[in-house]
């Protein structure tokens, strides 16, 4: 029998990814103390993430005897790849990190949860299969750890990265349908959860403005803590002026540790 979304076999794997995700936030936290350490933590897990990816090609393209298959035909494909190079490659807070970042933590929460590709073949542990269900999450991982260690922080500027971002990743599936024949390309032709309106255009329009109203939330939320702590800086300096203070404490305050809007 085929495995089942949220049979006993998806349900394990999410429970031992999740303890591996916890220990690799802890791992961070309280393990690697030094950007140098937090580095060659986030370039390990993206090597694993290009394996990865790069398995899942190879195995769907035997799999289907198609070499065509080689090369992704899905967001969370092409993502995990960029993903990968880019963390490899790239240096921190890279501007296409504004679009993969994003793509990676949606898509990989919703091939977890609802991994739609489950019945490819009567074992879980088919290569297409497994290989598709861990590199959604290790690309989820990664997003964590790159929002951890500071290599990837969202920003308003950065918002206009996600439209460019899925206009190119439409033209590049226009391609695989027209010149490679991929009719399920990029979800141009078909939604990426069958009987829903998720096709490129939904996913253009109202993935734009939701990102958009979650960054201003975090931006309002970020100038609003600014304002505070500049407020309690203003405050303590009127007392040391004034001759109030009574202990060094009185005098602290913590704006220049606060993140920059």
């Amino acid at each position: 029998m085929a495995p089942k979304v949220f049979g006993w076999q998806h349900l394990t794997f999410l429970a031992v990814f999740l303890c591996i995700a916890v220990a690799a936030v802890l791992i961070v936290q309280y393990g690697m103390t030094t950007d140098k350490r937090k580095t060659v933590f986030l370039k390990c897990t993206a090597l694993s993430l290009l394996i990865l990816v790069v398995l899942n090609r190879i195995s769907l393209a035997v799999w289907h005897r198609d070499a065509v298959q080689l090369l992704p035909n899905s967001y969370c494909g092409v993502t995990s790849l960029l993903l990968a190079l880019t963390v490899l490659l790239g240096r921190p807070h890279a501007k296409l990190l504004h679009l993969l970042v994003y793509v990676a933590l949606v898509g990989g929460i919703a091939a977890l949860v609802y991994p739609n590709f489950l019945g490819q073949a009567t074992s879980f542990f088919f290569l297409p299969t497994i290989s598709g269900l861990l590199h959604h999450a290790i690309a989820l991982l990664l997003s964590v750890l790159l929002l951890q260690c500071k290599h990837f922080s969202p920003s308003i500027r950065g918002w206009k990265y996600y439209p460019i971002g899925i206009g190119l990743y439409t033209l590049y599936g226009l391609f695989l349908l027209d010149v490679c024949k991929q009719s399920e390309a990029m979800y141009i032709d078909a939604p990426c959860v069958p009987g829903t309106p998720l096709k490129w255009w939904f996913l253009l329009l109202v993935g734009s403005t939701a990102l958009l109203f979650v960054l201003l939330a975090i931006e309002y939320f970020r100038i609003r803590r600014n304002v505070r702590n500049a407020g309690r800086c203003l405050y303590a300096l009127l007392r040391s002026a004034l001759g109030r203070s009574d202990s060094p404490q009185d005098t602290h305050c913590d704006c220049e540790q606060t993140d920059n809007p």
